[in-house]
């Protein structure tokens, strides 16, 4: 078949071009599907068969689907790969995921992820959470009272709070309930209407926070507030005095403490004048021990010198010295027996009298005592010179009677 036949092009398709010559449209067509075909593993074939060829030509939709499919590629593996970024704010705290399987936790920062790989659970650990509980409860005495609290607490261990307990927060309230019934249990009423209220709240939170940790909750307890403590009806009159009973302490002590400050000093000053007082008489009876002796041994050269007269006068001053303030009056019987006996008159005048009468009835008095003590020991009366010697002279019996 000759080149120029009609329906055939001018030039085979194989020969060479001129280099002046425009590029052949076929040409850059067959290139690029060679290079499309190549990109995707298929075989290079030519766009244009030779003539008598079984292979029918390319439509030419299918050579601009092929560039169309690596730009939606291209956009659709951007897209993954920015969407992998996240980032974690100061408060919070990121657990990651592998196929639903927990691999690490990210501190805040920025951070990247393989999208529809791994996933993320991002969690706000620094935020302080409440939770308020409130129940009627059995005290240690067998009554029944009605506590409120408020627990505050916090997330500490984020793979724990998320994957090792269902339901941590129903697993806080229900450790808050048991660890309030443990120490309600174990406390008096009195101490939880009154002053022991803060105590309870500080058992609970250690219970709680011992019950927690063996739990794995994830959880920390900040906090634990005891809100009130109502007691039944039946006793609200006696809880009432209790409250007025713990008002009134402080103002009672204050009382106290300034009747204690007034006391004190007004004893401290009786104490020390009662101890000046009793120095004093320390030293009075300590001198007149100490005059007694002199005295004595300034008697002791006239006894040695006549024993039995200064022993009679020592007796008789001894005497004087004890009835002469008495209003008994001593007398010699006609029997020669001593009789005794009260002057009951004498006792009436001598409180109606004046004070010059007692030593008038003292005179009476002494003057038959004298003369009956002197007729009793010597057998005759005394001569004054025997009666007024050693006047002064300490009254001390010094054996008369047992001679």
């Amino acid at each position: 078949m000759a080149w120029n036949e009609p329906g055939k092009s001018d030039k085979p398709q194989n020969a060479p071009r001129k280099p002046d010559a425009p590029p052949d449209l076929d040409e850059v067509l067959r290139n690029l599907q060679q290079k499309l075909r190549g990109l995707f593993g298929q075989k290079k074939k030519p766009i244009f068969s030779p003539a008598g060829s079984s292979n029918a030509s390319p439509k030419p939709s299918s050579m601009v689907m092929g560039p169309i499919f690596i730009f939606v590629g291209i956009v659709f593996l951007l897209i993954w790969f920015f969407s992998g970024f996240f980032i974690v704010a100061p408060a919070e705290k990121a657990a990651i995921l592998r196929f639903g399987k927990y691999v690490k936790t990210d501190e805040p920062g920025l951070h990247w992820i393989p999208p529809f790989i791994s996933s993320r659970y991002i969690v706000n650990v620094q935020q302080v959470l409440t939770y308020p509980y409130q129940a009627e409860m059995l005290i240690q005495d067998e009554n029944i009272v009605s506590v409120g609290l408020v627990v505050k607490y916090r997330i500490n261990n984020l793979q724990d709070y998320l994957f090792n307990v269902a339901n941590p927060n129903e697993s806080l309230q229900q450790a808050t309930a048991s660890a309030l019934r443990q120490v309600i249990g174990q406390t008096k009423l009195d101490d939880v209407l009154t002053s022991g209220l803060e105590k309870v709240g500080q058992e609970t939170q250690e219970v709680l926070e011992k019950t927690l940790e063996r739990y794995h909750a994830g959880l920390v307890v900040t906090d634990v507030n005891m809100q009130f403590a109502k007691p039944p009806e039946e006793i609200t009159a006696a809880f009432d005095d209790a409250i007025k009973a713990r008002e009134d302490k402080p103002r009672f002590e204050k009382q106290a403490e300034a009747y204690a400050n007034q006391i004190v000093p007004v004893a401290e000053g009786n104490a020390s004048r009662q101890i000046a007082e009793a120095n004093a008489y320390k030293q009075q009876v300590v001198l007149n021990a100490q005059g007694a002796t002199a005295q004595f041994l300034a008697l002791l050269p006239q006894y040695q010198q006549s024993p039995e007269v200064t022993r009679e006068r020592m007796y008789l001053d001894t005497l004087q010295s004890v009835l002469g303030n008495t209003p008994k009056v001593l007398m010699d019987t006609p029997q020669g027996n001593n009789m005794m006996y009260l002057p009951l008159d004498k006792l009436i005048k001598k409180q109606d009298e004046s004070v010059e009468t007692p030593n008038n009835v003292e005179t009476q008095n002494i003057a038959p005592l004298q003369k009956a003590a002197t007729t009793n020991q010597t057998g005759g009366e005394t001569s004054a010179a025997t009666n007024s010697a050693y006047p002064n002279r300490p009254t001390y019996d010094n054996g008369k009677q047992g001679e």
